[in-house]
């Protein structure tokens, strides 16, 4: 009898040379790995790394427009804008912003700004001449001047917060007793025309 053998006996079975393997699949997906990842490449090149078609031109205008509030009927301030150079100093923006104030018969002729300066607290020192408190004016016109005068500094000076109005180098209580000035007053927009 012959001993049993678990390995078959290759003797009798025909030489068809070596055995094939199957086939591995990665080679295909690395392939088209690849592709995918060159075609995103691609993509994300377009559109991040394009060269630009011709610049478009910047126009940058030479004016600006500094806004004025003048007083309105019955006890409101309207703004309207007054163009200058965008390269304007602060100093000719004030300039402008009196001589509209004048012209506007807002201050009086005899009434001068004598110099102006920021504090590093953001307020801004207006000394006016001493005339400024010698003015009479009725309630409502006083109202509508101080305001005339602290929204269109304020509104033209991103920096500063609140407006000092001095009169001769000092503070003053008010004008003619009806709006306390003695401390920097902010911008107010309750007075704005609707």
């Amino acid at each position: 009898m012959m001993p049993y053998n678990k390995q078959p006996n290759n003797d009798l079975l025909p030489d068809n040379g070596p055995a094939e393997r199957p086939r591995s699949k990665a080679p295909y997906l690395i392939v088209i790995l690849v592709v995918i990842l060159v075609a995103a490449g691609g993509y994300y090149a377009y559109r991040n790394f394009r060269i630009a078609s011709q610049p478009k031109p910047v126009i940058i205008s030479d004016t600006i427009d500094l806004k004025f509030y003048y007083p309105l009927p019955p006890a409101k301030l309207g703004v309207k804008g007054i163009s200058i150079k965008a390269n304007s100093t602060d100093k000719e923006k004030v300039d402008v912003i009196i001589s509209a104030l004048k012209e506007n018969k807002i201050l009086p002729d005899g009434v001068s700004l004598t110099e102006f300066a920021v504090d590093p607290d953001g307020t801004l020192l207006l000394n006016f001449s001493h005339e400024m408190t010698v003015m009479k004016l009725d309630p409502v016109t006083e109202i509508q001047t101080v305001y005339s005068i602290i929204n269109s500094f304020l509104a033209n000076f991103n920096k500063v917060k609140s407006i000092q109005l001095l009169a001769g180098g000092q503070p003053f209580f008010t004008i003619n007793g009806t709006v306390y000035t003695y401390k920097p007053i902010e911008f107010n927009s309750q007075i704005l025309e609707d």
